[in-house]
This record gives C-alpha cells, sequence and structure tokens, in this order.
C-alpha cells in the first residue's frame, strides 16, 4: 500500500509593488532639481538683490547734504545729525552708524568702518567723493576700523559663514545618531565642541588667514557662544524629533540662517525685511557678534548677545523636554 504524503499548498510571495524603474528614476531626476533650485535661490538671491536698504549713517552737514542723498538714492540711508566730528567718530565707533561725512571743518571728513562691513565702506566712499567733488573741496577719509594688513579686504570673516553654519549642524547629526540614549551626554558634548570650535575658529582667522590682529579671545568667544546657540537648537530639534528636527535645523540652518546672516556685506544690503529676519536668527547674531569682537572691541554685540541666548536657551529646553520623554 503506497501512502502519499500530502501536497504542502503552494503559496506564492506576492511582490511589493513598486512604480516602474523608470518612474523612480524620474522622480530623483526631479527631487534633486528642486533641491537644487531652492539651493541656488537661496544663496545666489540676497546677493542678486543686494543693494542699501536704510543703512544708519551720520551725517554733520546741512540739511541739504541729506536732501541730495535721498534724492540720489531714495531709501538706501538712515540719516542721523550729530552736532560734531567727534560725536559722529564716537557713534561708529560705538557702531551705531556705518559711517558718515563731516563738514565742520574746511574741508570735508568721510569716517567709515571697513570692519564693519567692507561694502558700505566702500559705498560710503564713493557717495563722499562724489559729494566733495560736488562742492569743490578735498575729501579727508579716516577708516576708524580698518582690516587686517593680512587680509585688506576682509576676504576671511565672509569666507567663513559657511563653516560656522556647518558646525552648528553636523556634531548635532553625528551625536543624536551615535549616542541615541545619552540625552545629557549629547549636550555635555556640544557644549564642549562649541568652546573648542570657537577657539580653533579664532586661531585660524587669526594665523594662516590674518582676518584679525586683535581681541582674540573676544572673537573666541563670540564664535563659541554663537557656534553653541544654534547648536544646542539643532540638537534640541533632533533629540525631540528625531531625524525629522534634524532636517528641519539644518533646512533652517543652510537655507535661511546663512544666506540672511549678512557676513557677507552687511544686513541693510540684504532685501528689505530678510536682513532684519537674519539678525534674529543664530547665523546673522553670530556674524554682528564677530565682527564687533574682531573690529570694535565688543561695541554693538549687546543685541546679538541677547538674541544667541535666546536661541541656546530654546535648544537646552528642548533637549530638557527630550530627557523627560526618554526617561
Amino acid at each position: 500500500m503506497t501512502v502519499h504524503a500530502p501536497t504542502a499548498p503552494n503559496h506564492h510571495a506576492v511582490p511589493e509593488h513598486q512604480p516602474p524603474a523608470a518612474a523612480r528614476a524620474a522622480a530623483i531626476v526631479v527631487a534633486l532639481t528642486a533641491l537644487l533650485a531652492v539651493l541656488a535661490l537661496a544663496f545666489a538671491l540676497p546677493a542678486a538683490k543686494s543693494k542699501p536698504h536704510e543703512v544708519p549713517i551720520g551725517i554733520v552737514a546741512p540739511t541739504a547734504v541729506a536732501e541730495m542723498l535721498e534724492r540720489t538714492a531714495p531709501g538706501a540711508f538712515a540719516v542721523t545729525y550729530y552736532p560734531g566730528a567727534a560725536a559722529l567718530r564716537q557713534a561708529v565707533l560705538d557702531r551705531q552708524v556705518y559711517g558718515g561725512i563731516a563738514f565742520d571743518a574746511a574741508s570735508p571728513t568721510l569716517f567709515t568702518a571697513t570692519g564693519g562691513s567692507p561694502a558700505i565702506a566702500q559705498l560710503l566712499t564713493q557717495i563722499g567723493s562724489g559729494i566733495a567733488q560736488h562742492n569743490g573741496v578735498p575729501l579727508k577719509t579716516d577708516d576708524l576700523a580698518p582690516p587686517s594688513a593680512a587680509d585688506p579686504r576682509g576676504a576671511g570673516l565672509a569666507a567663513s559663514a559657511l563653516p560656522i553654519t556647518l558646525a552648528s549642524i553636523l556634531p548635532a547629526m553625528a551625536l543624536v545618531l551615535v549616542l541615541r540614549q545619552q540625552v545629557w551626554l549629547r549636550f555635555a558634548a556640544t557644549v564642549a565642541f562649541a568652546g573648542l570650535m570657537g577657539v580653533t575658529a579664532a586661531a585660524l582667522l587669526r594665523y594662516p588667514l590674518g582676518s584679525i590682529d586683535q581681541n582674540f579671545w573676544g572673537v573666541a568667544g563670540g564664535l563659541a557662544l554663537g557656534i553653541a546657540a544654534a547648536l544646542l537648537f539643532v540638537l534640541g530639534l533632533g533629540s525631540l524629533f528625531g531625524r525629522t528636527g534634524l532636517a528641519i535645523g539644518a533646512g533652517l540652518a543652510v537655507l535661511v540662517g546663512n544666506p540672511l546672516s549678512g557676513l557677507t556685506s552687511a544686513p541693510e544690503m540684504l532685501p528689505a525685511g530678510w536682513g532684519t529676519l537674519g539678525q534674529l536668527l543664530p547665523q546673522g547674531a553670530t556674524a554682528t557678534l564677530l565682527r564687533s569682537t574682531a573690529y570694535f572691541g565688543g561695541a554693538g554685540a549687546t543685541s546679538a548677545i541677547l538674541v544667541l541666548s535666546c536661541w541656546a536657551i530654546a535648544g537646552t529646553t528642548l533637549i530638557a523636554i527630550a530627557a523627560v520623554r526618554r526617561a
């Protein structure tokens, strides 16, 4: 008697439905094109639309000079009148204005501050020369915040914008992905990194680049605060929302904060309103703090320090919430 074993039912695995390969390839091409277009706009648009918007300058002169400026460049300058050249000079050193022109002497004196913004200093030089030529008098120029001799165009500070932004993103990504459970260890590592990176960046600006030649520790402290503020916020988003939070933080820093920082020109040279927004973000506040510490001995840094402190507190709060939820 032959016994036949029951035949096992033939279960065919149902393949997971996927779009055709050509459709997936097309989606990748379209998505990458859109992403690169957004990146190009984020970086190129502020530069392409760069022009002065309510740039604070000072004048020691009759009101006719300001009226001539307004006719020549409507809306370009916000003029403050000062009683004398000494008061205008101090206002430039305090970062209340970018520069100005004083007509209270036999020949006018143009005060500039290249360290505050090389672009605005060049613009004021052109305007001052035109005014002096129009009045038929020689023009004296006094640069109250000159760049270092090793970097006369201030290119080192301008080029540091993107590296500073990356320093506020990459460590947060690495710490969230590597130290998945240790929330407060990530916090401690972030603070340590910000301090070390601040000193390192200041050393690079001081020695290989030669972009700064004074107030080294002030520059290092300002950079450490700026990096810590932005990095803690990105770390807080990552700690609370994971990779989605990291993506949001990185996108905000690279696509908004970095282009609107004003470090390559000045906030007032960006499209109207965008420069103000940039100064409320960590990258813009760090740019202002960097120029204040590098060229003005810390003058004009109060608002930037306040903005960065708020971002650092916000990031720490997010980290604390993540720690409580995990516990």
